[in-house]
């Protein structure tokens, strides 16, 4: 996933959102941070969507059944993804989330994921707790390996 992705993702989906959430344009257009002009534009694709408000959609709208329809459980992370390499948390994440991910791998209680929209891997430790995030598959798989040499 990368920011153009992200964007390719969010802004057909604005005026939908806005109708899911039940806003008028004035007010989704002051969440976000744009004049409703400029909303107007971006709903009828005549403008394109710049990085930070699409960055402002997802965490404004994170909780928006349509946005998450299309990035998952933690719209937040896919954001995170078009910007980092790699994040290393010990971060708690949803317990839904796993209808997102498909699992690539397991030892013990640690999982190597593939998200299914971003394509991005995660390592989650026991609880679902997120230990690293890496769009790069062989630094998934090395990162994941370093986690079963321990426990060996």
């Amino acid at each position: 996933m990368n920011k153009q992705q992200l964007i390719d993702l969010v802004l057909p989906r604005l005026k939908l959102i806005r109708t899911e959430m039940n806003y008028t344009q004035d007010q989704m257009a002051d969440s976000i941070g744009v004049s409703k002009k400029t909303l107007v534009q971006l709903e009828k694709g005549r403008q394109e969507l710049s990085w930070t408000v699409a960055v402002a959609v997802c965490a404004v709208y994170r909780e928006s059944t349509l946005l998450r329809s299309v990035m998952g459980d933690d719209p937040i992370e896919l954001v995170e993804m078009a910007v980092h390499p790699e994040i290393r948390s010990g971060r708690m994440l949803p317990g839904g989330a796993v209808t997102w991910w498909t699992d690539v791998g397991q030892w013990q209680h640690y999982k190597l994921q593939q998200h299914t929209a971003g394509g991005h891997y995660r390592i989650v430790g026991e609880g679902n707790q997120r230990l690293f995030s890496t769009a790069d598959k062989e630094k998934a798989l090395l990162e994941f390996k370093k986690y079963m040499d321990i426990l060996i």
